[in-house]
Formats: structure tokens, C-alpha cells, sequence
């Protein structure tokens, strides 16, 4: 039987290696050099400082029944402040860690997250093309580590490498292995913004069953926990609980909006569509502008997705559909900076110009998508480190913190022009 993994070329998997290597010994000397003590923010000294307000102190809460959302929470722990709505269930995942001492968490984390990072590589390199790959997994691990979002995430010790490595999973095993995907899916609602689009993009891809099961299982996953903090907020009293609950989750989201990079105005982080066009506008969009601007991304998506499924055209997560798939829901909804590492895989794809659809492009389209996708996951520029250290004024300032938006919407508006060109009438078009 053939073997699922090979070294692939040997040269460029040792320099691939070695520049991984340079990038988590880099990221964890920072991190240790920085480190934020547990307690209120200091942006000069960020290392592990999300891991702490985002996921040890909260998930403790939440297995002593105490709501992390609210105020009493934010007072009783050494945390920045409470945590924004996204579900109890992706904490609940965190468990192991919180029976843990702390340093010794944030270490196994790091490595956790190092482990995450492999096996991003790993499904990327699968879905290009197998056996996997050793070479091409440590390229794209190496280029995740180097990545904005990707130093950034290991740096401050968040889960978005799992969040990126469920979308991934739920995009891969979508059409054949709708368990699988569901599963993935639950992993992926535990954040709204990120489940929203792309729950509506994978039911126009075909994947109504995964959806259907991975909401059942979502429901499941986070309800059980939201009953055990209502139940102990409230008491004993569930109904008390849930009202504590809600109130908890109001005062979060306005706390979370007036954070400076939260807010499309002011955010150098945000990279959605209408957080570029609040910025220039110098307002911030009402809750409903939001979903409106998602549909307004999501309807041509959806209905090319939907035609060629009719054809039978689907190249799976690195090829065109993936990349469709991962770019609408970065363009439509709420994103950060760090989300742009969903593109690791169609960016390593095209350059491959494996699948087939991609060689089908012409090399000036392709080579324009590669800019335009680079852009968001290596720009150091628009950084508060940076920034801070150069005086580019106001309108520099808006620029700069808009080109990773400006070119993601740009990457997606011209891989739909392509699409629409080009006539779904065999697999591969």
C-alpha cells in the first residue's frame, strides 16, 4: 500500500524546517521577553496576554458556573475585561489546560498551537495533492509562523489556529463526510462571525446535510454549558440565570464595541468589507448594516457555488471553491487580521497550480490573486508596533489600515469576474 506521507523534495523540507524553526524561536522569545503578567492590558507586553482573557480564566469561570461575559467575573480575575459573545462550547474544549498551573498551560499551549499549525499544513498539503507532503506541510507551516495573523496568534496565545484548522475540516469533508464536517462545523460556531457566512455559503455549495447536523450538534455543545452558568448565576432559579445571562451579554458586546480595534473607525485589524468603507465614512454601521453588507458578499458567492455544483464542478478546499468559499466569508462579516491565515491554503495552491482550475486562469489573474491575498497575511506595516513608530498622519493612517481589506475585497471581486466568465461545463473549469 502506498505510503500517506512522503518527504517530498528533501532540500526545501529541511530549509522549509529550519525557516519554521527560526520563525516559533523568534515568536517565543518575544512571547517571553513580553510576556503580559495576568491583569489589565499593556500593548507594550502582549505575550500570552489572550490566552489568559480569552481562554484560562474563562473557561475556569465556566466550570465553576460563573458567567465569563459579565462584570462580577471581570472584577474577581486578574483579566483585561470580560470576554465577548462567542459560545461556551469552544472553552469547554480548553479544560485540559485550566487544571493546569498557569505557566505550565501557557507552555503546553504554545506547543498545542505549534501542533495546530502542522496539521494546517498537513490538510493543506492533502487536499493539493497526496500522499501528503512533508515539504510543502513545513512550507506552509513556516509561512503561517511568519504570517501576520499567524506570529500574532502564537505570540498572544489565542485559538484561531483552531478555529482555522475547523473550517478547513468542515470545507474538506463538506460533500463526502458530512459527520465529520458537522463536527468541525460545531467547532467553527462557537464564533458567530465566522459560522454565519459560512454556514450560508456551504448550503449553497451542497452540504445541507453537514449544516443540518452540525447545528444540531452546536446546539447541544453550547447549551449544556449555558445551562450550568444559568443554573449556578441564577441559583438554582435556570429562568433567573438566562436573564442574567443576556444582560451579561449586552454589557459584554458594548464593552467589546468601544475597544479601538473593534471598531471599523478606528480598527487597524479589521479587514471586512465595511469596516474599510465605515472608516473612510467615519461612522460606525448599525448591527443590521452588517448583515446587509454580508448578503450583499454572499448572494453572488452562493449562486455561483450553486451553479456549479449543478455541473458538478467542485475542486474542494484549495481549489477555486475554497477559495471562493474562504474569501466571502472574510470580505462579508466581521474578520481580523489574524482570519487572513484562512487564505494560507488557496495562496499555496495557486502558486502550485494544483487543482487544475487554477492552471486553467491565466498567469496574470494568478499572479494577481497572489498579491492580492499576500497582502493581509505578511503586511507588518499596518501594526500598532509600526505605526507608533512613524508619524504618517491621519490619512496615512487610513490608508494603511485599509489596504489588507481593499485587497481581500479586490482578490474576491476578481475570482468571482472569473468564475462568471468562465462557463461551468466540465469538472476542473
Amino acid at each position: 500500500m502506498a505510503s500517506r506521507f512522503v518527504v517530498g523534495d528533501r532540500r526545501y523540507a529541511i530549509i522549509a524546517f529550519f525557516i519554521f524553526a527560526l520563525g516559533v524561536f523568534l515568536t517565543a522569545a518575544r512571547t517571553v521577553k513580553q510576556y503580559q503578567t495576568p491583569g489589565p492590558f499593556d500593548p507594550s507586553r502582549q505575550g500570552m496576554c489572550d490566552f489568559h482573557n480569552g481562554i484560562y480564566f474563562p473557561t475556569r469561570a465556566v466550570l465553576d458556573g460563573i458567567s465569563p461575559y459579565g462584570a462580577d467575573y471581570a472584577a474577581a480575575n486578574p483579566v483585561a475585561r470580560q470576554i465577548p459573545f462567542f459560545l461556551p462550547s469552544i472553552l469547554v474544549l480548553h479544560t485540559p489546560w485550566v487544571v493546569m498551573p498557569l505557566h505550565v498551560a501557557e507552555v503546553t499551549y504554545f506547543l498545542f498551537s505549534l501542533f495546530m499549525i502542522i496539521a494546517i499544513g498537513a490538510v493543506v498539503s492533502a487536499s493539493i495533492g497526496r500522499p501528503i507532503r512533508a515539504d510543502l506541510t513545513l512550507a506552509v507551516a513556516a509561512a503561517l509562523v511568519f504570517s501576520r495573523g499567524g506570529h500574532i496568534t502564537l505570540f498572544d496565545g489565542y485559538f484561531t489556529f483552531e478555529l482555522v484548522l475547523a473550517t478547513y475540516l468542515a470545507i474538506h469533508w463538506g460533500d463526502r463526510r458530512p459527520w465529520r464536517a458537522a463536527v468541525m462545523l460545531a467547532v467553527v460556531a462557537s464564533k458567530p462571525t465566522y459560522i454565519l457566512p459560512l454556514g450560508f455559503i456551504m448550503l449553497a455549495r451542497g452540504n445541507v446535510k453537514a449544516i443540518i447536523i452540525g447545528a444540531v450538534l452546536s446546539i447541544v455543545a453550547a447549551g449544556i454549558p449555558f445551562a450550568w452558568i444559568a443554573y449556578h448565576e441564577g441559583e438554582g432559579d435556570i429562568g433567573r440565570g438566562i436573564e442574567i445571562l443576556r444582560n451579561d451579554f449586552t454589557e459584554s458586546q458594548e464593552i467589546h464595541r468601544a475597544q479601538d480595534d473593534e471598531s471599523p473607525v478606528f480598527s487597524w485589524t479589521r479587514v471586512d468589507a465595511l469596516a474599510v468603507v465605515a472608516k473612510w465614512a467615519g461612522k460606525d454601521p448599525k448591527e443590521a448594516a452588517h448583515l446587509v453588507a454580508m448578503f450583499v458578499f454572499l448572494i453572488p458567492s452562493m449562486l455561483l457555488l450553486h451553479q456549479r455544483r449543478r455541473a458538478g464542478l467542485d475542486d474542494g478546499l484549495v481549489g477555486v471553491t475554497g477559495a471562493l468559499i474562504l474569501l466571502t466569508s472574510l470580505v462579508s462579516l466581521y474578520h481580523q487580521s489574524y482570519d487572513t491565515m484562512l487564505m494560507v491554503g488557496p495562496l499555496a495552491a495557486v502558486l502550485m497550480k494544483t487543482p487544475s482550475s487554477w492552471a486553467s486562469i491565466s498567469g496574470f489573474w494568478r499572479l494577481a490573486l497572489v498579491g492580492l491575498w499576500s497582502v493581509p497575511l505578511f503586511n507588518y506595516v499596518s501594526t500598532r508596533m509600526i505605526m507608533g513608530r512613524i508619524d504618517v498622519g491621519p490619512m496615512g493612517v487610513r490608508v494603511l489600515t485599509s489596504i489588507n481589506g481593499v485587497c481581500l475585497a479586490a482578490g474576491l471581486v476578481i475570482l468571482v469576474a472569473i468564475l462568471v466568465q468562465k462557463r461551468p461545463t466540465q469538472p476542473g473549469a
